[in-house]
């Protein structure tokens, strides 16, 4: 543990994801990474601060640099896969396309119609004539489905 006040926090941040809300999750999805973007940025100095140049070392010492190396590389890829996908989850709630929108309307049949279209006029169902939207209510419509769809 070299950071262990940074890997606290971003145990504390990963655990607020876990137990976050509709309202929440966009926030501590942020933060998450926030901290995963700070412990990675972390990690790339640790070659150098360490002394983790095997040039001019006895082969016992090279052969510790480079576990120590190694064992910093894999963190960083650990650190990395984590920071994609917690990103692509960020995405997935908050870059939302009129398309997109009524693809997941559709999907989860919302207001209990799965035939949302997108008009240059909005969105409506072609279901029912009183079913329409502006393409801004169905984005946000369908980012607070999404997120009520990852928290069930």
């Amino acid at each position: 543990m070299l950071f262990a006040e940074l890997e606290e926090k971003l145990r504390d941040a990963r655990l607020a994801l876990d137990e976050a809300t509709t309202g929440t999750i966009i926030d501590s999805c942020k933060q998450y990474l926030a901290l995963l973007d700070a412990l990675r940025s972390e990690l790339f100095k640790l070659p150098q601060t360490m002394e983790l140049d095997p040039r001019n070392k006895s082969s016992l010492q090279r052969e510790e640099i480079n576990r120590n190396r190694k064992a910093i590389r894999t963190v960083i890829e650990q650190c990395t896969q984590e920071r994609t996908r917690a990103g692509g989850l960020l995405l997935s709630f908050t870059a939302v396309s009129g398309y997109e929108a009524t693809a997941t309307l559709n999907r989860l049949k919302y207001k209990g119609h799965d035939s949302w279209e997108l008009r240059a006029g909005g969105v409506r169902s072609r279901a029912g004539a009183d079913e329409r939207m502006t393409v801004r209510a169905a984005v946000e419509a369908a980012s607070l489905l999404r997120r009520e769809e990852y928290i069930a």
